[in-house]
């Protein structure tokens, strides 16, 4: 039970970062989409992630792993704000970038929905 207490507050505190301007710690990909499903349960989502190759802490050369905002229209989190289809983008997202071989770390923002 105590493990389980502290995920939880491993996860609000992630939760709570990614709610301010510096974001959420750098997180594997299991982690960030453990954040998602977490921020979920408060209504909110995902409107930005950043990815970094694990090993040097270097930009991804693939902004396609990323959640910018430069998705198509209707993905991106300004276009509707849904925690849901946030969360599907970023799953989206972290399959790619699996599928492509890379393994990275992101960091996330969190928003609420308007709705």
């Amino acid at each position: 039970m105590s493990d389980r207490l502290t995920a939880v507050d491993r996860l609000d505190a992630w939760r709570r970062a990614a709610q301010g301007g510096d974001g959420s710690p750098w997180l594997r990909a299991a982690e960030a989409e453990a954040l998602a499903r977490f921020a979920l349960r408060f209504g909110e989502g995902v409107a930005l992630m950043e990815a970094v190759a694990t090993r040097f802490r270097e930009p991804v050369r693939d902004t396609g792993w990323e959640i910018l905002g430069d998705d198509p229209e209707g993905e991106n989190w300004e276009d509707h704000h849904d925690p849901q289809r946030a969360l599907d983008l970023l799953r989206r997202k972290l399959a790619r970038a699996r599928h492509d071989g890379a393994v990275l770390e992101y960091k996330l923002w969190l928003r609420a929905s308007h709705g």
